[in-house]
């Protein structure tokens, strides 16, 4: 007679006879990461099992996406990870190790590069052509503001970190340090921290990704008197920005909105916005709740690195 016998069950059973160092060793792997990385990423689907399997037959043919890939279901993959994951928490509890970080921008052998003092905060998320996050991560160079995008299994990020200008009491990994050198005019440099704190960042474009993706992106941070944020383009156009409070309790506001752009072959089946084309920001007003403008900004440039409205226009908008 055959006995039937949980895989958790198994799983379990091999980890208990691992030495607590042993295991946590094992939870700083590439592996480890990965897999925790897949678990916070992954929507979990809480519908009863036929429900689920009803809804995912109607979404498409033979349960694909809109881009050919095949779902895979998460049942399976939740329930070894909660195995392994109940281990983990014993064993660091038992050793007085810290709470993991979860970060995209982890594991670089750069010395230069920030290192992560916290999880990264996903600002907003969507799918325009291929998956994307704005994604913000407090650094010991201060804060982090990235895009990040998947392309056939390959993630790309472009963004950057540095002193944070808003008003408001931000901690050292947000704030940055205020001894590192800004541009205060086009021929100098001061500490950042003796410069005017804004209401708003200066706007600008998301980054310079383009592969595969079929929007244009902007983006900044807000101080938490900001109730809402209009977009000025270079077509006369007017847009609202999206305005998310505190993200993950993080003590900012941030905005972003997406642009319309002409689109490209990019390979692979996708399209992609046409380099330098398309409708740009040319100035960016935040007000309060009772709708009094708190500041006017435009896209900062060396040539105007404040980004004042009264300030010389960046190159590609001068007459």
């Amino acid at each position: 007679m055959r006995t039937e016998t949980n895989r958790i069950d198994i799983v379990m059973a091999d980890l208990a006879s691992v030495r607590d160092d042993e295991l946590v060793q094992e939870t700083e792997s590439a592996g480890a990461r990965t897999l925790l990385r897949r678990i916070v990423e992954t929507p979990f689907d809480t519908r009863e099992p036929a429900e689920a399997r009803a809804a995912l037959a109607s979404e498409s043919p033979s349960g694909l996406t809109r881009h050919g890939k095949t779902r895979r279901g998460r049942v399976g993959l939740v329930a070894v990870a909660a195995a392994l994951l109940t281990a983990v928490v014993l064993a660091t509890a038992a050793l007085g190790v810290g709470q993991d970080i979860v970060s995209w921008l982890g594991g670089s052998k750069d010395v230069d590069a920030p290192a992560p003092t916290a999880s990264d905060v996903v600002v907003a998320s969507g799918d325009d052509g291929v998956p994307w996050r704005i994604v913000a991560t407090p650094s010991d160079q201060g804060l982090c503001l990235y895009t990040v995008i998947e392309v056939s299994g390959d993630r790309q990020g472009s963004g950057g970190c540095g002193y944070t200008e808003i008003r408001g009491d931000l901690p050292p990994d947000l704030r940055g340090d205020p001894a590192s050198k800004c541009i205060a005019t086009p021929t100098t440099l001061v500490p950042c921290g003796s410069l005017p704190r804004h209401w708003m960042s200066a706007p600008g474009r998301g980054g310079d990704l383009r592969a595969g993706l079929e929007r244009r992106f902007t983006y900044g941070v807000l101080a938490q008197e900001v109730a809402s944020v209009e977009l000025v383009l270079t077509d006369g156009e007017k847009v609202r920005a999206h305005v998310v409070e505190r993200p993950d309790s993080l003590p900012l506001d941030f905005y972003w909105a997406t642009l319309p752009c002409p689109l490209q072959p990019a390979g692979g089946g996708l399209q992609e916005c046409a380099e330098d084309a398309g409708p740009e920001v040319e100035m960016a007003i935040a007000r309060d709740e009772s709708g009094q403008v708190l500041e006017r900004r435009v896209p900062d440039w060396n040539g105007n690195p404040t980004g004042d409205p009264n300030g010389p226009p960046t190159p590609t908008d001068s007459p």
